[in-house]
């Protein structure tokens, strides 16, 4: 894997991704931590799609002219949200697992 640890390593421009290698080890105590990860999730999303919004203006009035920045930012908010929307699908297909499994 090219010595790259795609766990522990965020995407940059969203900051450090909060799935850390050994989390499983610790329990938690209640859906609080859990409901912050969904929610620290979400923000970082928001903020790279704000980031590729911003860069993609200063590329349309000039303030910038470098291309491969826009270009980046661009792809990291689209991975963001892919990576969101599949969180979010393992999530609905777990849940309706469990409620099948409860009737």
């Amino acid at each position: 894997m090219n010595g790259i640890d795609p766990i522990s390593t965020g995407v940059s421009g969203i900051g450090p991704s909060p799935l850390k290698l050994g989390a499983a080890d610790k329990a938690p105590e209640g859906g609080e931590d859990f409901a912050k990860l969904v929610e620290g999730l979400i923000k970082d999303v928001d903020q790279a799609q704000k980031n590729s919004d911003t860069s993609m203006k200063q590329l349309a009035t000039g303030e910038t002219t470098n291309i491969q920045d826009v270009v980046t930012k661009l792809e990291e908010a689209d991975v963001a949200f892919q990576l969101m929307k599949e969180v979010r699908n393992k999530l609905l297909d777990a849940y309706k697992e469990v409620m099948s499994q409860s009737t």
